[in-house]
C-alpha cells in the first residue's frame, strides 16, 4: 500500500465531519511513514525519519482531529516538512480508540 503526497492546503479537507476516515494508530503511523519516505526534501535531510505512533488527544481540536504525534526535537532540520505531512494525514483520518463495553 502506497500513499502519495498530495497538494497541501490548510483550508481544504474535512473538519471532523463524517468524511474523516477512522483508522488504527498503526495505520496512521504507516500513512505518515509512507509520505515521509516518498518526500524528496526529507530524503535530503540526511537522517532516517521514523514516524512515531500517534497519541490520542483528550479532546478533538477545532479542526476535528483527535490525535497528534510526538517527534519534536528529534529532527530539527526536518520538522517543518514533517509537520506538513502530519497535518495532511490529520485532515484525512481520526484515530479509532478501543471499543469499550460495559457488562452489567
Amino acid at each position: 500500500m502506497s500513499f502519495q503526497p498530495r497538494e497541501f492546503n490548510r483550508d481544504s479537507g474535512p473538519s471532523g465531519g463524517p468524511d474523516r476516515e477512522v483508522v488504527s494508530g498503526e495505520e496512521i503511523r504507516r500513512r505518515v511513514q509512507a509520505m515521509i519516505d516518498n518526500d524528496p526534501m526529507l530524503r535530503e535531510c540526511g537522517k532516517r525519519v521514523i514516524a512515531p505512533m500517534p497519541k490520542p488527544r483528550a479532546s478533538e481540536t477545532p479542526t476535528g482531529c483527535n490525535w497528534h504525534m510526538h517527534y519534536r526535537g528529534q529532527f530539527p532540520d526536518c520538522e517543518d516538512r514533517i509537520d506538513m505531512i502530519v497535518e495532511i494525514v490529520q485532515q484525512e483520518v481520526n484515530i479509532g480508540g478501543p471499543v469499550a463495553t460495559l457488562l452489567s
